[in-house]
């Protein structure tokens, strides 16, 4: 009688959460079709979910990047203002002017001034707004709808008398507004 030949056994645990265990480390069969594919599938709708939030996001920051910018501009569109009297005493130039726009929180960026040859004569930069009624700088030096104010720039040397000059009050949010005056 030929000899049988018995499998090598490797000893079974007893209990069924060890055999269940066992089985997945010793088994040596593919697991089902259905399982892995239910697998592959979590997987890839994690993933979608995960780039789908990240685009969401992303696409919500541009969208508020954008909706600032559009309102930045459609301020400055309805910026406005009006010089109310301009003068020239030695060297200091006074600028009283009117915020006639919509805009609020209207503040001055830069001033530049032009002799009658559109040559520069200066440009400045730091301009404080002051109240007109009590000469007291205006707090945070933005002028509002409807408010008044003025400045005062230095120019060196000193304009010539008997001469026109041009200038140009540049907002922050980049609008130019254009006046002239007259030395005496």
């Amino acid at each position: 009688m030929p000899a049988i030949k018995r499998k090598k056994s490797r000893s079974k645990p007893k209990n069924s959460v060890a055999r269940l265990v066992s089985s997945l480390f010793f088994n040596k069969r593919a697991v089902s079709v259905a399982l892995s594919t239910m697998i592959i599938t979590a997987g890839v709708v994690a993933m979608g979910i995960a780039v789908l939030y990240w685009a969401y996001s992303v696409g919500n920051l541009a969208n508020k990047q954008y909706s600032d910018t559009v309102a930045v501009g459609s301020n400055a569109v309805v910026e406005r203002i009006a010089f109310e009297y301009i003068a020239c005493s030695g060297s200091e130039v006074t600028v009283n002017m009117i915020n006639w726009g919509k805009a609020n929180n209207l503040s001055i960026a830069r001033v530049y001034i032009w002799d009658s040859a559109h040559q520069p004569v200066g440009s400045f930069g730091d301009v404080v707004l002051m109240e007109i009624t009590t000469n007291t700088p205006i707090s945070g030096n933005t002028l509002n709808a409807g408010d008044e104010g003025y400045f005062i720039v230095k120019v060196t040397p000193p304009l010539h008398s008997n001469s026109y000059h041009s200038i140009r009050v540049v907002t922050e949010r980049g609008r130019n507004f254009d006046g002239s005056f007259a030395t005496r």
